[in-house]
């Protein structure tokens, strides 16, 4: 049951595009459908990958779907700081599908 619910997460998210707020913009509240992760990092004000960190919406997100938070956190940080995702919504992606293919939630 676990795999079939992952695999719906990981068609939902194949049709969303993430989002990728930087310091102007808000990020967005977490998303009302179950299965719908939202992709927010805080950017920085420079285009060096120094202050990037995930939104509380990706975190929370990612609790919603099974994750513990230390677990969530650093799912957000290595996407959020993954210097190829900067400005590149579908590698950040390409990325978190990855990382739920090989390491879905455990509960």
């Amino acid at each position: 049951m676990k795999l079939i619910a992952t695999a719906w997460v990981a068609l939902v998210l194949g049709g969303l595009f993430g989002t990728d707020a930087s310091a102007q913009d808000m990020p967005t509240k977490p998303g009302s459908e179950p299965g719908v992760i939202t992709i927010s990092c805080f950017r920085g004000p420079t285009v060096d990958v120094i202050w990037d960190r995930p939104n509380a919406v990706f975190i929370e997100d990612l609790v919603r779907l099974g994750y513990t938070y230390p677990e969530a956190h650093s799912i957000g940080e290595r996407i959020c700081r993954d210097e190829y995702g900067v400005r590149d919504s579908g590698h950040m992606k390409s990325s978190l599908l990855e990382i739920l293919r090989k390491s879905p939630p455990k509960s």
